[in-house]
């Protein structure tokens, strides 16, 4: 079953809109709605790396480390 989404209303330049639709055409996209959820993902998953990168730098932890808890918490 889907999720619940919530509706926005936003303004996009045009020539990012017709990007979109060029997407849409060939095929990349199902529709114009897809196209912003995507692009929202990407943008929050860039945030989260980032975020992720300044609290290991402030923690002083380096990347093995960081690998070696998310691999015992896999377990």
């Amino acid at each position: 079953m889907g999720r619940e989404m919530s509706k926005i209303v936003v303004q996009i330049p045009r020539d990012i809109y017709r990007n979109i639709h060029e997407d849409i055409k060939i095929g990349i996209f199902v529709d114009t709605s897809d196209a912003v959820v995507s692009a929202l993902k990407r943008i929050y998953a860039r945030k989260s790396r980032v975020f992720l990168r300044w609290l290991m730098k402030k923690e002083g932890l380096t990347e093995d480390e960081m690998l070696k808890v998310v691999k015992k918490m896999r377990r």
